[in-house]
């Protein structure tokens, strides 16, 4: 109730089921003709996010009295919900959303599992051998008072075997079936089902979204999923900085750095100050970034003389009235791509006759603004490199020398001296070779982003779209085994993989009580949304966990109402375990 009350997701209203919503006006509304609209959908109907329908207002007097009246919802089907109101001419005066909990049941007798009486254990999925064998191992999370279990995922794994990086996310993993059987989905089901009706324990297991196994065999098939050089060119400069890293990689475990400082075990503070030099001595200087995102002068200026010699007029409608000449990124990204926008040049760099001397005194003009603006490119790409020396030789400090780091020994091509940010399916060519494969589309599709994290980002912000430099800048803590998946707006923008994911989650939400949303932070909200509502509408009452880490509450509650959190997972600082809250 209230005036212009607006959440936008920030606060956080949640209920159990079998609760009635009621709406009533604030004192600033009444008197007012006022409309709630929700998509809660009636009794018997499918959720449809986009369905929004208007709700009839109750007279408890008996009469029209604004003092009292109130439209309601019968809460009985678990998830989330959105409702908004207006009055007068605007339609949307304030909104939210409303989380409805789901109900659980656990034996035979179905008897109700209160979500605060939930009791978890995660079990290693991998390590469990094969599923004949899973209710001796499962026994003593029974015996010990658990009443649900948690699997990492159970499908196929990607070749570095990590439980969350899945090589296939619609089959049964093989490695479960002893030689000669092929289990399969349904008897994960049937041990699933005999755990809730025997043992009064609930199943569930994680969904995946962001990623997909680097060796996945339909990524190979669809490189459209991921973020490759041909549907994110903003990407080919950090490609050709992470192709130099790599050769950089192979030269010092070679040993041919020595002489520079740079041995292949890096044990002290000269070995990190040598990293350095040698990106600003030799890689910078080789791959020369800052070309990317400039103009090339003498074909800038020669266009705009010829313009001026044929007395063209600058089109103000294109300007817009903003003064001064502008640069248009070049959408593609090549090397000396960026043009200089001619209409703001005209409308810049007027000749006071169209005499010779006067049309080469503007070139002239043009010529040192353009010089001006490619300086400015460069000094931006600097920054940008230093950003990425700093990365890099954190990155080094925390695998090589830290204390609570790994300690991965000498510099050699299994551990580089900083992860590979881009897949590269083809034999390694010198540096040179492979710079000439960004003039073909048919390779570079397949030069996929891996996926990883970014240190205190913002969760709500996609760090490999266009805006971005995370990639540029090396600020990715890279998981090398897995590639980023790339969903766009919606199903139009990659319908393979929205099909692939939505069959995903179909599978899961049959056989298992509940999700783990894996990664929930760097998840595009829009994705998890539409496929829990696709988890829903095969099982309604799915409980969802979520493994968010925003730094924030108000964040927290965005996700949260959006897509029907039960139960949050938060890493404990110095802890190792994940809790549940």
């Amino acid at each position: 109730k209230g005036h212009h009350h607006q959440t936008k997701g920030l606060k956080l209203v949640s209920f159990s089921s079998g609760f009635e919503l009621q709406f009533r006006l604030g004192p600033s509304l009444q008197g007012k003709r006022v409309m709630v609209h929700t998509n809660y959908p009636l009794e018997g109907k499918e959720f449809e996010r986009n369905n929004f329908r208007v709700l009839g207002w109750s007279y408890p007097t008996g009469r029209e009295d604004d003092s009292d009246k109130f439209c309601s919802l019968d809460l009985k089907m678990a998830g989330s919900y959105q409702y908004y109101f207006g009055y007068g001419d605007t339609e949307r005066s304030g909104g939210g959303y409303i989380v409805v909990d789901p109900v659980l049941h656990v034996g035979a007798d179905n008897v109700i599992l209160p979500l605060d009486c939930i009791t978890i254990q995660t079990y290693l999925s991998k390590c469990l051998g094969h599923l004949d064998d899973w209710p001796d191992r499962l026994r003593v999370a029974k015996e010990s008072g658990y009443n649900m279990i948690h699997f990492t995922p159970l499908q196929t794994l990607g070749e570095s075997r990590s439980c969350y990086s899945l090589a296939d996310q619609l089959n049964f993993n093989p490695e479960f079936s002893p030689a000669g059987q092929s289990y399969s989905w349904e008897d994960v089901g049937a041990l699933v089902e005999m755990l809730k009706k025997e043992w009064n324990m609930l199943c569930i297991t994680d969904v995946v979204y962001n990623h997909t196994a680097a060796n996945s065999g339909w990524i190979e098939e669809h490189p459209e999923c991921g973020y490759n050089l041909v549907n994110s060119p903003h990407l080919r400069p950090a490609w050709v900085l992470d192709r130099a890293l790599w050769h950089l990689t192979t030269r010092v475990a070679e040993g041919r750095y020595e002489a520079k400082g740079l041995p292949a075990d890096i044990t002290n503070e000269s070995h990190l100050n040598a990293i350095r030099s040698v990106l600003w001595q030799d890689v910078y200087p080789q791959i020369k970034l800052w070309e990317f995102y400039q103009v090339k002068v003498d074909v800038a200026v020669e266009q705009f003389r010829t313009l001026l010699l044929n007395g063209t007029k600058p089109d103000h409608s294109k300007t817009e009235g903003k003064k001064g000449l502008r640069i248009i990124r070049d959408p593609h990204y090549r090397r000396y791509g960026s043009t200089v926008d001619m209409d703001s040049a005209l409308e810049t760099f007027v000749p006071h006759s169209s005499s010779p001397e006067h049309i080469e005194e503007c070139c002239g003009w043009l010529r040192q603004k353009v010089n001006q603006l490619n300086e400015e490119q460069h000094h931006i790409v600097h920054q940008h490199q230093e950003q990425a020396a700093n990365c890099i030789v954190g990155n080094v400090v925390y695998e090589h020398l830290a204390d609570n780091g790994p300690k991965l020994g000498p510099v050699c091509r299994k551990n580089p001296l900083v992860t590979r940010y881009f897949t590269f399916p083809y034999p390694d060519m010198t540096l040179e070779q492979e710079l000439q494969l960004l003039d073909q589309p048919d390779k570079t599709c397949h030069f996929l982003a891996h996926n990883g994290w970014v240190m205190s980002d913002d969760p709500l912000r996609n760090f490999a779209e266009p805006g971005s430099n995370v990639y540029l800048r090396r600020e990715l803590v890279c998981w090398g085994d897995s590639v980023k998946l790339r969903y766009g707006n919606g199903p139009e923008d990659c319908p393979y993989l929205w099909a692939h994911m939505q069959k995903y989650t179909e599978i899961t939400a049959k056989y298992f009580h509940g999700v783990r949303l894996d990664n929930c932070h760097s998840t595009p909200l829009h994705v998890a949304e539409a496929m829990l509502d696709a988890a829903r509408a095969v099982r309604p009452n799915l409980y969802v966990i979520a493994e968010l880490f925003t730094g924030s509450e108000l964040v927290d509650n965005v996700f949260v109402n959006r897509l029907g959190i039960s139960s949050l997972i938060r890493v404990h600082a110095g802890c190792g375990p994940n809790s549940v809250s």
